[in-house]
């Protein structure tokens, strides 16, 4: 096939009517425009155009070809202008995973307000404490908080703040009880997140001293997903290990009971996880800076975050 250069030439010759015109109009010189397409009609031993020093004219043939070009043209125009749009509009379809309770205290009001403000993005989310892999699990960005260092250099990683776990259980459960020792844990039945774990345990960490007490565990019930545990925890199942911020609510309005307030039970980070920066389409770019931002101004009014 010949250069397609070479018609995009010949339109603009034809279009602005004559060499000199379209030089001054695509700022390609006259001689790399006249040479081309003598070499597009010698290739086919055809005549598009009829030329002299005072006369141009297009041949029956070479209009034939110039209205074929003109429809080429002004597709390779459109798919230019979607790119363009793409750039100065956010648009199209995110493949999202993040657990569910995470989605529902921390992410779904930061997600809500991006896609009121862009209206042509679609998210198409997978709820779930399971550790996706983004590049095998057609995940576009993943939400998730990690208690350990990523080893993967294959995707990005974005730490966005640090967050604090504790133990709760729900009044019903403790019976008017104030647990003051981490001994007294293990008077009361336990629950806990994964289902395929050889050993269960909680890692205590004293807010001041920096103190850490392991405590081994034998949960009553598993759950692949944070929200089976803070259920269960609700309807005084056991004790709990849970995000600060999603029990927040519940330990104000009473429903849940913070235990051994002066320790936190894990220290995670917040990641957003994604394949690659390179080639990141804007709506990404977009959605990423969003929800590192509404995270970050949650850090500065919430017990449960560190900056």
């Amino acid at each position: 096939m010949h250069s397609f250069d070479d018609y995009y030439y010949f339109y603009l010759v034809v279009k602005h009517g004559g060499f000199s015109a379209a030089s001054e109009a695509s700022n390609i010189t006259k001689s790399k425009l006249s040479r081309r397409i003598l070499d597009l009609e010698a290739k086919y031993n055809v005549n598009l155009i009829q030329r002299s020093t005072r006369h141009f004219k297009v041949t029956p043939l070479g209009q034939e070809l110039f209205d074929e070009c003109q429809q080429i043209i002004q597709q390779v125009e459109t798919a230019n202008n979607v790119l363009l749009k793409q750039k100065s509009e956010p648009q199209g379809l995110i493949k999202l995973s993040c657990p569910s309770v995470m989605m529902r205290y921390q992410i779904r009001s930061l997600l809500n307000q991006f896609l009121k403000q862009y209206p042509k993005v679609q998210v198409e989310m997978e709820l779930t404490s399971r550790r996706v892999d983004v590049l095998h699990d057609d995940i576009d960005l993943a939400i998730r908080t990690n208690f350990t260092a990523n080893e993967d250099s294959s995707i990005v990683v974005r730490d966005v703040v640090r967050t604090t776990h504790c133990l709760v259980a729900s009044p019903e459960l403790l019976q008017g009880r104030n647990i003051q020792f981490a001994t007294e844990l293990n008077d009361f039945p336990t629950l806990a997140l994964g289902v395929q774990k050889n050993q269960y345990q909680w890692l205590l960490h004293h807010i001041e001293t920096q103190e850490q007490i392991v405590i081994p565990l034998t949960p009553r019930i598993k759950s692949n997903d944070v929200a089976g545990i803070y259920y269960s925890a609700l309807d005084g199942l056991g004790i709990a290990n849970l995000p600060y911020l999603t029990v927040e609510d519940d330990i104000t309005t009473g429903r849940l009971v913070h235990i051994l307030p002066d320790w936190c039970s894990n220290i995670g980070t917040v990641q957003l996880v994604y394949a690659s920066r390179k080639g990141q389409r804007l709506v990404m770019e977009k959605l990423i800076e969003h929800l590192v931002q509404g995270i970050r101004d949650f850090a500065t009014n919430s017990k449960g975050y560190h900056l």
